[in-house]
């Protein structure tokens, strides 16, 4: 079967467009010389894994930098269910967070990005658990979409389909998958309604990416002679870099979870096992065909090429455009359905922009937009060579068309602008795959174009119409907004659509623990002009409310907002419900989000919108004795926010004014998650931590990993060992071993209820050998796994506690556990034994 239209191709490419600039301002001669040598290359490779971060980018960065192959890597997930070394994103916008530092680091290696819509939600031990969580055929469905439509000549696994067990169940699942995807991607009876877009693709052969570091520990060898191999440690002189110095700064945009590498230089040997298809002895790519053939009536084509690599010239790159227009016009005489006149005719397009010095960018003086408001729109544009260039037509999504006849002479810059007005209606700037609900395992994603695609489209795409040389070519632009921050200089920031009124809470989870009322400020905030309307909520039963202020609103500018406090009365029954906030406006508007702002340094800043709703939680906890506790911040998390929720007083510490002395002003001190691996000034705070235990505090330690531990013990004895052992199913058998201890029954009582309505986990990296110092409180035990008792262990020193945990309470707090909060409550009151001191 074969795409009949240019129409329904274009459609898909022109769909892989995100909200990533081109930045055609930042490309220089050596890309451009690069693009021009791999014009003749027509292959395609996919990579395959389950994570951000999983991919190797050295063989990605081998394939498409130095080969020239076109490269795609498809992460199965969007990393939401890890950890978060820089911010405190966890969940849905730790996968916002990892997916914009895929793409970037795409932008390193020279790959792509593919997703599918399987969740992460956490863990897993076997393909079995994962594919219990995740619909398997809803993902196996989005690899064959991505391989039809990506059309790789090979497929490469980062993991293998047959060591199950041995590796997070993710990543084994990741390689079922794949193997499953391109035994049928070429069968037309399968998966039939993706054929409207796309045509069957059967991919030549599949194979594993192995090295020794798979058969680390597992009692087997690694014999290299069994396995093709590739040195892919090529120098790119073009470039001035090695594959390894390209792959690890594409490793290090990882950075949320600390993964920055030292840039690698020389030899490196990777080595692959074939899993189906045709069989290899020497290459990956063995008997694929890369060359022009592969397309009908193409010699033209091959032989201009040729010669434009002969006679490019990087000091005057202007006098190959028209070898590159001769170039476009042959691919326009042939198959406009094929895949590689398609890819090389955008090349093509790209090249003469880049070689013509052509600068453009399409600018707002805001860099968000309400629903209905109007959009004034600067097009700049530059002609930085002594090609003739004339900007012809500006498209701005379907909202505006001008024709122009403006030449675009040298050097000079040309400014265009333009009007819209935005629809009411018009989307939001919500991430496609958070736009409906999700379940544990799978985000919904209705439209098949939209599917496997790294982000949203541009929310309002400028299409830019140049006429170089007599010859039509066409960019499309995002919109964005420029701004000079003093430290990094140009900084690009995204448009988004915005609704006219967003809500913010600065709490979005209250804690009863008696019949108090608590208060809780809420914002209304502008994002147009003259923003009317009244402020309306949906109250569970039981509860009661109060407003110390109107709920009329009447904003008269961009920007300004209206605050009011809401005093809420719990309702006598013990439970767990929610209250909805909503804004009408005078217009009938029901508007009922708040936005949360993504910006990092490392990526483009990301929009995603929340329910404007609060948790509320009638619980029966008992605070005990505590009325003041520092936190010691690690990799980030907001535990202290959710303490502070439930009515203690928290202050967070700064690191570099630890002292004995001020931490007496504390009845407890509890440091965050993976202090011990991200602090690099702890091994100075453990002793004043531990000299503040000895003399009678009580310090509470979360989950760290065994890897670069910045101390040479975590807690006061030296025989705290930690270890991978972990409890992924949440709703895990849990046993109170200790039930008469203090920390089980002061100031709550727990019991096996406590364990109810957990998310995602019980706990990780937990401890797997201590000293007799130590008692172990719980036992966990995941199905069909042996039971581990490091889950809460408890040191009496001195006058004072140790207390060391893999429970998961970064998740369990901000989630509203409530026998979460009720054993961490006893955790923070627990006191030892004075006759057990040491």
């Amino acid at each position: 079967m074969r795409l009949t239209s240019f129409l329904l191709f274009f459609v898909i490419t022109t769909l892989c467009i995100g909200q990533t600039p081109k930045q055609a301002n930042k490309e220089n001669t050596s890309n451009i010389i690069q693009e021009i040598n791999h014009l003749n290359t027509l292959g395609a490779v996919m990579y395959f894994a389950a994570h951000p971060d999983d991919e190797n980018q050295r063989v990605i960065a081998y394939f498409a930098r130095a080969k020239g192959y076109e490269t795609a890597y498809t992460s199965l997930t969007r990393g939401d269910g890890g950890q978060n070394l820089i911010g405190t994103e966890i969940r849905e916008e730790l996968g916002i967070l990892r997916s914009q530092e895929l793409i970037e680091a795409r932008k390193v290696d020279g790959g792509q990005q593919m997703f599918s819509r399987a969740n992460d939600f956490g863990y897993s031990k076997n393909p079995q658990e994962t594919l219990s969580v995740w619909d398997k055929d809803q993902v196996l469905a989005d690899a064959v979409w991505n391989i039809r439509r990506f059309r790789p000549d090979i497929i490469i696994t980062r993991f293998s389909p047959n060591r199950g067990g041995r590796t997070h169940g993710h990543h084994t699942t990741s390689a079922i998958i794949a193997l499953e995807a391109f035994k049928i991607a070429g069968d037309s009876t399968k998966y039939p309604e993706q054929l409207k877009y796309v045509a069957p693709w059967q991919p030549k052969r599949i194979m594993w990416n192995t090295n020794s570091w798979f058969f680390r520990g597992k009692g087997e060898s690694f014999d290299a002679s069994q396995f093709v191999s590739l040195e892919t440690g090529d120098y790119i002189p073009v470039l001035g870099k090695n594959v390894g110095e390209i792959a690890m700064a594409a490793r290090s945009k990882h950075r949320c979870q600390g993964f920055g590498a030292a840039l690698q230089r020389g030899e490196n040997r990777e080595y692959f096992e074939l899993l189906a298809g045709a069989e290899m002895k020497s290459s990956p790519m063995e008997d694929v065909d890369t060359s022009w053939k592969r397309v009908a009536n193409s010699s033209k084509v091959e032989k201009y090429i040729k010669e434009l690599q002969d006679s490019f010239n990087p000091s005057k790159p202007e006098k190959s455009v028209n070898q590159l227009i001769k170039i476009k016009k042959e691919l326009e005489k042939l198959d406009q359905s094929d895949y590689w006149v398609n890819k090389k005719s955008e090349k093509v397009n790209q090249l003469i922009l880049q070689c013509s010095g052509i600068f453009l960018e399409a600018l707002v003086d805001d860099a968000q937009v309400a629903q209905g408001d109007s959009l004034n729109i600067e097009l700049r544009t530059i002609n930085r060579s002594s090609t003739s260039v004339q900007l012809s037509k500006v498209q701005v999504g379907a909202l505006s068309e001008k024709e122009l006849s403006t030449d675009l002479t040298y050097n000079k810059n040309i400014k265009t602008t333009i009007d819209v007005k935005v629809p009411a209606d018009f989307p939001i700037s919500q991430p496609y795959w958070l736009q409906k609900q999700s379940s544990k395992g799978m985000y919904r994603v209705d439209h098949q174009k939209m599917i496997g695609q790294p982000e949203n489209f541009y929310p309002i795409p400028v299409k830019v119409q140049l006429t170089v040389q007599g010859v039509k070519v066409e960019e499309t632009l995002n919109i964005w907004q420029k701004k000079v921050n003093p430290a990094l200089g140009e900084v690009y920031i995204p448009l988004g659509i915005v609704p006219a009124i967003t809500i913010d809470i600065d709490q979005k989870t209250l804690i009863f623990g008696d019949d108090q009322s608590k208060s809780i400020k809420v914002s209304f905030n502008a994002k147009t002009d003259n923003a009317k309307g009244k402020i309306g909520y949906d109250l569970p039963k039981g509860w009661s409310i109060e407003s110390n202020g109107s709920l009329d609103v009447d904003l008269k500018n961009k920007g300004d907002k209206a605050e009011i406090v809401l005093k809420i009365t719990p309702s006598k029954k013990d439970g767990k419900e929610n209250l909805h906030l909503y804004f009408t406006t005078d217009k009938g508007q029901k508007i009922d989000q708040g936005l949360n702002i993504i910006d990092y340094e490392h990526i483009y800043r990301q929009y995603y919108f929340v329910d404007a709703n609060i948790q509320l939680i009638r619980l029966n906890i008992n605070r005990g004795d505590i009325q003041s506790i520092a936190y010691v911040m690690g990799a980030g998390d907001v535990v202290p926010q959710s303490l502070i929720t439930a009515g203690y007083k928290v202050d967070i510490l700064d690191h570099d004014h630890i002292t004995k002395e001020y931490l007496k002003n504390y009845d407890a001190v509890v440091v965050g998650i993976r202090a011990y691996n991200v602090l690099e000034n702890m091994r100075y705070l453990q002793p004043v931590l531990m000299d503040y235990v000895y003399n009678g505090g009580n310090v509470i330690v979360q989950y760290n990993t065994s890897h670069r531990v910045k101390t040479k013990q975590i807690g006061p004895y030296a025989d705290l060992k930690l270890s991978r052992d972990r409890v992924t199913v949440e709703e895990s058998p849990v046993e109170i071993l200790e039930k008469k201890h203090p920390l089980m029954n002061y100031p709550n009582k727990i019991d096996k209820e406590d364990f109810d309505g957990w998310v995602q986990e019980r706990g990780l990296y937990f401890p797997n050998e201590w000293g007799e110092e130590y008692t172990p409180i719980l036992r966990m035990q995941d199905p069909n796994e042996d039971p581990v008792d490091g889950s809460l262990l408890v040191a009496d020193y001195g006058q004072g506690a140790f207390i060391y945990s893999g429970i998961s309470w970064f998740r369990e707090l901000p989630a509203g556990v409530s026998g979460a909060y009720r054993i961490f409550a006893n955790m923070l009151n627990y006191k030892p034994n004075p006759k057990k001191g040491k």
